[in-house]
């Protein structure tokens, strides 16, 4: 098989995280109907599975500037996080959704951004720790048993996703060629992919709480055994890591439709929520379960193509940087 060039390379992480992104917003749009509808519950179990490790993966990958990544971590996450939580706030409590402000409490889906902005301030320290990738595990799993762990400052996030960030971090670039030259590797990616359907069927099944799969609460507001719940975090860990496997292997290194979602992953995710909220809100009213699907999906994909628009991003762009030259003039 022949070498990934450079720009090839970048076509391939760009192809995983249109595909990710995607699915961060289909699993969005997807919150509440998944409530009282077996398939949407299923499609949702079966996203949140893996859509964010292997995202969380990726993001750690283009980590590995280490004083970039802390240099800019203020005005790349920080900044637009207490920026569109603050917006996020005042329409929560304009519908009555909310009773206060929860600024250290990232609303809805703002949660990565705030996680992104402590991996990235903190990353150039922790990878001096030694053997920081297994205690990150540990830390992981056992800081469900913290209560004081959860919304507030994305601390349970923070901590249960971070294996991911480090392990994309850690990640040597040739890994990618070697996994593309595996011999089986197509064979290998679909065996985990029925796995996580017959996994997420199971969840369904056996009407475990798909709030597990969020890692942003304690252990004990889950009415499981101890052991089940420990056991629940080391599953959840290899198959994050099953599916990074399996992105790395079928992403294919050139341009397709999603390609330039991508690209705009970012303005994607700062601003999809603003209308995943109205899709969800005014689909609610339609009785027919299977239409109501049919609209959510759709509805994903126009989200998609607009806000990935050239215009919107670098509006986008004009108005943060605005913002951040009156926040920090001398930055």
């Amino acid at each position: 098989m022949s070498t990934i060039t450079k720009p090839n390379r970048e076509y391939l992480y760009d192809n995983i995280r249109g595909i990710l992104i995607l699915l961060v917003v289909l699993g969005h749009a997807l919150e509440y109907f998944r409530l009282d509808n077996k398939v949407g519950e299923f499609m949702y179990v079966f996203i949140y599975l893996f859509h964010m490790p292997v995202f969380i993966f990726i993001s750690g990958y283009f980590s590995k500037n280490l004083a970039k990544g802390r240099a800019t971590a203020v005005e790349t996450f920080l900044v637009p996080y207490l920026l569109l939580n603050l917006i996020l706030s005042f329409i929560m409590l304009a519908i009555g959704k909310i009773d206060e402000f929860m600024i250290l409490s990232p609303g809805w889906t703002l949660w990565y951004l705030y996680c992104m902005f402590i991996w990235r301030l903190l990353l150039p320290d922790l990878v001096k720790v030694r053997r920081i990738l297994i205690i990150s595990f540990i830390i992981g799993i056992f800081s469900g048993f913290l209560s004081e762990f959860g919304t507030y400052m994305a601390m349970a996030r923070t901590l249960g996703f971070l294996p991911y960030f480090l392990a994309g971090y850690f990640m040597d670039r040739t890994l990618l060629e070697k996994i593309h030259r595996l011999r089986w590797r197509k064979f290998f990616s679909i065996g985990i992919i029925l796995a996580g359907l017959g996994i997420a069927y199971f969840w369904v099944q056996t009407d475990l709480p798909a709030e597990i799969l969020w890692r942003d609460r304690s252990f004990l507001l889950f009415k499981l055994p101890l052991y089940q719940n420990i056991l629940n975090s080391v599953l959840l860990y290899l198959v994050g890591f099953a599916f990074v496997f399996v992105f790395i292997s079928l992403a294919a290194p050139k341009p397709h439709f999603f390609t330039s979602w991508g690209q705009k992953t970012l303005a994607i995710y700062l601003l999809h929520v603003y209308l995943v909220a109205p899709l969800v809100q005014l689909t609610q009213a339609v009785n027919n379960p299977l239409l109501h699907l049919i609209l959510l999906v759709a509805g994903t994909f126009l989200i998609l193509y607009l806000l990935s628009r050239p215009k919107v991003t670098t509006t986008l762009q004009k108005t943060l940087s605005r913002i951040l030259h009156f926040i920090m003039p001398n930055g």
